[in-house]
């Protein structure tokens, strides 16, 4: 009997240390793209270039943040670029037509918004048995065209915004910029939420195994709900300080996003088979995107190869989490107890 116990504990350990790994990775490879630009061109590792990385890290470290719970579910969103757009270009149109409207009301209405939003993604595929993929899908153009349909193609001008909101938005403590320290607030808050609270675990539970999870009594249709309404939160959240950042807002704003914050989880860790990976690992992917991104910018590299290194990436990270998977599973299978 202890025997048995033994096994399990050190299959539980592997399990946590490969897990730890594959943030680790990600530090490593991050660390290593550094020391590469930095090699490559002198006006990398610079105070203003690694703060400008940083700064547009931050929002699809959120984004990416909205990503990957939904991805611990074994589900995907790919209106995450829509709902930012969606509750962007609300905002900043209340925030034009009522100049003295109170920062904290301003606040809540794209919260509001993306969980609008995101509990009708979730509806569609927790109860309506829509597929993840499908349901989001024409819930991205249907996002998209209500957009095109209110805002007749005209867009908010960073001059119709209140004065405080984009000075807010460039305001600095310490040397380092607002943005990142509630980018930083945001991840560590979900994170803490997923790995210490009830209704965080359960969100591993039911993508790491939805069978065992009905038979344990969790209700697998909640669950996926909530995990679409809290990404659609953080969308509103991610699509309000993209729209500040900006300045002027379009009705094309955040568009390809889907992509981007699926391309920063995958890389962080999160596996797309659910149940397993980190939003801070979601988190270390957004920041390495906008690494790559910038690097690649200041050695003028043309976009469409910015495109093809981003699509190389995600492959090689599903491509990692399937042996990572497999070596797991090994792993239980050669330790289990007989």
């Amino acid at each position: 009997m202890s025997g048995a116990i033994g096994a399990v504990g050190a299959s539980r350990q592997f399990t946590k240390f490969v897990l730890r790994m594959r943030e680790t990775g990600v530090l490593v490879f991050l660390a290593i793209l550094g020391i590469a630009f930095s090699l490559l061109t002198s006006t990398f590792f610079t105070v203003q270039n690694i703060t400008a990385v940083a700064s547009s890290a931050a929002i699809l470290a959120i984004a990416a943040c909205a990503q990957a719970i939904v991805l611990l579910t074994r589900n995907l969103d790919v209106s995450v670029g829509s709902m930012m757009g969606f509750a962007a270009y609300l905002t900043a149109d209340f925030a034009a037509t009522h100049p003295g409207i109170s920062p904290i009301v301003l606040v809540f209405i794209p919260m509001g918004i993306g969980l609008v939003l995101g509990t009708i993604n979730g509806l569609l595929v927790a109860y309506g048995k829509v597929q993840a993929l499908i349901a989001t899908l024409g819930t991205m153009s249907l996002y998209r065209g209500l957009i095109y349909i209110y805002a007749h193609g005209q867009e908010v001008t960073s001059s119709r915004l209140p004065h405080w909101l984009l000075g807010f938005i460039d305001a600095r403590i310490s040397g380092i910029p607002v943005l990142v320290m509630l980018a930083v607030g945001i991840v560590v808050v979900v994170s803490l939420f997923l790995q210490y609270f009830p209704l965080g675990r359960r969100i591993y539970a039911v993508g790491s195994n939805p069978v065992a999870s009905f038979f344990f009594g969790l209700r697998s249709e909640r669950i996926v709900l909530l995990a679409y309404m809290l990404c659609g939160l953080l969308c509103g959240v991610a699509g309000f300080l993209y729209a500040v950042r900006v300045g002027t807002v379009t009705v094309v704003l955040a568009s390809g996003w889907e992509m981007s914050s699926l391309a920063a989880a995958v890389i962080g860790g999160v596996s797309v088979a659910g149940g397993s990976g980190t939003v801070i690992g979601a988190a270390l992917g957004a920041v390495v995107l906008a690494t790559i991104d910038n690097g690649l910018v200041l050695l003028n590299v043309s976009e469409f190869w910015r495109m093809f290194i981003q699509g190389a990436a995600i492959v090689a990270a599903v491509a990692a989490d399937a042996m990572i998977a497999s070596s797991i599973g090994g792993a239980f299978y050669a330790r289990r107890p007989r």
